[in-house]
């Protein structure tokens, strides 16, 4: 496991139940989506655009950015293109 400090925007007095807490990290439409297909392995931005077309690139982004900011996905830049 990696040793990376996990950041979420939940105020500290909030005390819930975990299920809320998780429902809150990874709700939404597409996030399940992108969690579904990353646990093959590492994907690429493209070919999620390739495997949802329906999904816009800015919504992809967001998603990607929440999911990173979160600390559920580690997101990793390469110089070299293409891969």
């Amino acid at each position: 496991m990696r040793n990376q400090k996990m950041e979420f925007d939940y105020p500290p007095t909030k005390v819930g139940c975990p299920v809320e807490t998780t429902l809150d990290v990874i709700g939404g439409k597409w996030k399940g989506i992108i969690l579904y297909h990353l646990i093959d392995g590492k994907k690429r931005f493209n070919e999620f655009r390739k495997l949802y077309p329906a999904i816009t690139q800015r919504m992809l982004t967001l998603q990607l950015r929440e999911l990173e900011k979160d600390g559920i996905v580690h997101r990793e830049i390469y110089k070299e293109i293409p891969p």
